[in-house]
C-alpha cells in the first residue's frame, strides 16, 4: 500500500471520529433537553465531554496530522485551491469554536448537572444556566460545518462561491435548529 492511499484512510477514519464523536453528542444533548431525570441530564453532561475527548479530539489530532501529509505529498501549496483553503479553514474554525466555546459550555453543563444531583431537583433554572443560546448553537453548528468540510474534499468546488454558500447554509441550519430545537423541548416538557 503506498504511503498516498494509507494517508487518504487514515485521514477518512479522523473525519469518521470526528462524525462519531459530534453525533454521539448531538444525541447526548438531545436526551438532555427532553428528560426530566435529574440523573439521565448529569448522566449526559457527563457523555458530553467524554464523547469530546474520546472521539472528536483524537481524530481531529488525525485529521490534522495526516491532512498535513497529504498536502506536502500531493505537492500543492496550503493556499493554492479554494477547496482545500476551504477545508483547513472551517477546520481551523471549528477547531478554535470547540476549544473556546463547546469545551466552556460542556464544563458548565456538567457544573449544572453536578449541582443539579446534590439538590435532587432539574429546576428551568439549571435547564437555562446549563444550556445557554451559544453553546446550543454550536452544538447545532458542528454537524453542518463538518458535512461542509467533508464536501470540499470531496467534491473539490472550484470557486469561492460554493465554498461561502456551503458555509452559509450551514449557519442557517444550526440557527434553525438551536431556535427550534430547545424551544420544542421546552413546550413538550410544559405539556408533560
Amino acid at each position: 500500500m503506498d504511503t498516498f492511499t494509507l494517508l487518504k484512510f487514515f485521514h477518512a477514519i479522523g473525519f469518521l471520529l470526528i462524525f462519531g464523536g459530534i453525533f454521539a453528542i448531538f444525541l447526548s444533548e438531545w436526551q438532555s433537553h427532553t428528560t426530566h431525570d435529574v440523573r439521565v441530564f448529569a448522566e449526559a453532561a457527563r457523555y458530553n465531554l467524554i464523547f469530546r475527548n474520546c472521539l472528536i479530539a483524537p481524530g481531529s489530532i488525525v485529521v490534522t496530522i495526516t491532512g498535513i501529509y497529504l498536502v506536502l505529498e500531493l505537492d500543492m501549496g496550503f493556499f493554492e485551491e479554494p477547496w482545500l483553503v476551504g477545508m483547513w479553514g472551517l477546520f481551523a474554525c471549528e477547531f478554535f469554536e470547540a476549544n473556546l466555546v463547546a469545551r466552556r459550555h460542556n464544563r458548565q453543563t456538567l457544573r449544572c448537572a453536578r449541582q443539579a444531583l446534590e439538590t435532587g431537583a432539574l429546576t428551568p433554572e439549571v435547564r437555562r444556566e446549563a444550556h445557554g443560546p451559544l453553546g446550543i448553537f454550536t452544538h447545532f453548528l458542528d454537524i453542518p460545518m463538518t458535512a461542509v468540510m467533508v464536501w470540499c474534499g470531496v467534491a473539490r468546488p472550484d470557486g469561492w462561491i460554493e465554498i461561502l454558500t456551503g458555509a452559509a447554509i450551514a449557519i442557517v441550519v444550526a440557527m434553525a435548529l438551536s431556535l427550534t430545537v430547545p424551544n420544542f423541548h421546552r413546550w413538550t416538557a410544559e405539556k408533560a
